[in-house]
């Protein structure tokens, strides 16, 4: 494997190699003296905990982010494309103008050839050389090529003539996918490219990222996407670790890596506390002589040299993989391992027959999306809402969740009805968080959060429910919400979801942004809920996990 670069020139089997990256964000360190590379056509997945700096590591390969040390070597004439993790930022322009501006050249010859025929008295030469590239690259018929990609994705033309603002999340990332294609860089760098996609849209993603004649660095916890990469980088500790493979080869040297780092710490523990009984020991003889004070004062720095040394480094074992280990092991893993959401759930006193009843239903805005679905669920059913994007999913549930509230929904109910039990508590979590909290500081969204649901919580409460949720009580409670990261959003919405002690979940896409230990610990939360829960999801091992009845729009 090439790793390295020889007098700044990058040898040729890589399109970058990063050397000593170190990134600090006000005065927390994100990652410190990194190195790792990226070879042509490679496949490369970036994971790591929520936090820990993988959408900024992709803004400095991507060159968005110039602010960080250390020195990025890239082939020479690199091109290369950044995905947005969340929503596009110009929402005026419409699909296809987006996706155009990615493509080589395409923007500013068509401006040569738009202007040579309003103006004759255009440069010829350069008339004459956008003619030539526009003939070569098929350029002249790359608009319908794009129409027709985007109507694969269920995109059709009219919506890629419009303004980005009117596509659904989904619909944004299917837009993203195609920006990708018709990009012909050499370097793609995604983040979290399956958000919001539907199971169709993910098949034909992880196809193209298959056959794509380019490298590939993805930021995702996708366990369906991780099934087809070539490596798997982890940030974790301020530091970058690379293991060759896919998600199930991951999962194997992980477990085998933390298992080392677990009995490793546990001896360096044990250590440490033999120099502090030492030291203690001392403490009481160092009066009796002086050479009793010599030898307390070299404990004393025999003791602050192995406590300098004793750092804690972050173990996380997926719990397939923890089953199989040895007791003492397995036993030590969970007194180290690294904190998670903690997810507490009551336990239910109330078993109701039905929570919702759906019979006959057709939903729809300009026209019926759908016709005649039915289904009934009570406490302790699951239910899983399949369809592709735009099938009506989120509205059906949205229009669920209006007729609980007492609101008119905003889709029409042309047929059919909704029947809800009289003591039923809705907990939700949507795909898009609601706007309302956005300028709220973490503090005072929790606040009025509970204030809505007319529960009363003090400061206390809420500093051990940010606790709970692995925020800092102390520097995330500033923070507005609008600044929080993907995962942190997440979790704010999990608070929000459990704050009224919910008989039913409604769950859209729940484990968009969350990294693997917390998908983990949401997953076994949802498994020992004993309410019902109706969720919409694209993640075959989430949907695996939670199972229940499938109802196909």
């Amino acid at each position: 494997m090439v790793t390295g670069v020889t007098d700044g020139i990058l040898r040729p089997l890589m399109l970058i190699h990063a050397q000593h990256l170190s990134k600090i964000m006000g005065s927390k360190t994100l990652f410190t003296d990194l190195e790792f590379h990226i070879a042509p056509k490679e496949k490369v997945a970036l994971i790591g905990r929520n936090g820990q700096g993988k959408s900024t590591l992709l803004n400095i390969i991507g060159e968005l982010d110039r602010d960080y040390s250390g020195a990025i070597t890239r082939k020479k004439n690199l091109t290369t494309v950044l995905t947005k993790q969340e929503h596009l930022t110009d929402n005026t322009q419409t699909a296809l103008e987006y996706i155009l501006k990615s493509v080589p050249h395409y923007t500013e010859y068509e401006k040569v050839l738009t202007g040579f025929e309003k103006e004759h008295h255009a440069d010829m030469h350069l008339y004459n050389e956008a003619v030539e590239y526009f003939s070569e690259n098929g350029y002249y018929y790359i608009k319908d090529l794009i129409i027709g990609t985007l109507n694969d994705f269920q995109i059709p033309e009219d919506k890629a003539n419009n303004s980005l603002k009117t596509l659904s999340g989904g619909e944004k990332r299917f837009v993203e996918l195609t920006r990708m294609m018709y990009s012909q860089a050499e370097l793609l760098l995604i983040d979290e490219p399956t958000n919001h996609m539907d199971y169709v849209g993910k098949e034909q993603f992880i196809s193209w990222m298959l056959t794509v004649e380019a490298g590939l660095l993805v930021v995702t916890h996708d366990r369906d996407v991780l099934k087809h990469v070539d490596r798997i980088v982890e940030l974790k500790d301020q530091n970058i670790y690379s293991f060759k493979g896919n998600y199930d080869q991951y999962l194997k040297l992980n477990t085998a890596q933390t298992t080392s780092s677990v009995v490793q710490y546990q001896n360096q523990m044990k250590k440490l506390a033999d120099a502090k009984k030492r030291v203690e020991w001392g403490l009481q003889m160092r009066a009796k002589s002086k050479a009793w004070k010599v030898r307390y004062d070299h404990w004393v720095k025999d003791y602050e040299k192995i406590k300098s040394e004793t750092v804690k480094p972050s173990f996380w074992i997926d719990q397939d993989s923890v089953t199989d280990l040895d007791k003492n092991v397995s036993d030590s893993y969970h007194k180290f391992k690294e904190k998670n959401v903690r997810i507490a759930i009551p336990p239910g006193k109330e078993k109701i027959s039905q929570l919702v009843g759906v019979k006959n239903l057709s939903l729809g805005y300009a026209a019926p999306l759908f016709a005649g679905v039915t289904f009934a669920f009570g406490s302790t059913q699951r239910v899983f809402i399949k369809g592709r994007n735009g099938a009506g999913k989120s509205t059906l549930v949205k229009t669920i969740l209006s007729q609980y509230k007492e609101e008119k929904p905003a889709a029409n109910i042309y047929d059919g009805e909704i029947k809800l039990a009289s003591n039923l508590r809705i907990g939700e979590y949507n795909q898009e968080l609601d706007p309302v909290y956005l300028e709220q500081t973490l503090e005072q969204a929790i606040n009025n959060v509970y204030a809505a649901l007319n529960i009363p919580i003090d400061l206390g409460k809420v500093k051990s429910t940010m606790s709970q949720y692995l925020f800092d009580p102390v520097v995330d409670a500033r923070q507005k919400i609008i600044d929080l990261s993907g995962g942190q959003k997440a979790r704010f919405q999990l608070i929000k979801m459990f704050a009224n002690k919910p008989n039913l979940l409604i769950l859209d896409e729940p484990t968009n942004h969350l990294d693997l230990p917390s998908i983990e610990e949401l997953e076994n939360a949802l498994q020992e809920y004993d309410g019902g829960i109706l969720y919409i999801s694209h993640d075959t091992s989430f949907i695996g996990k939670l199972g229940g009845e499938v109802v196909e729009i």
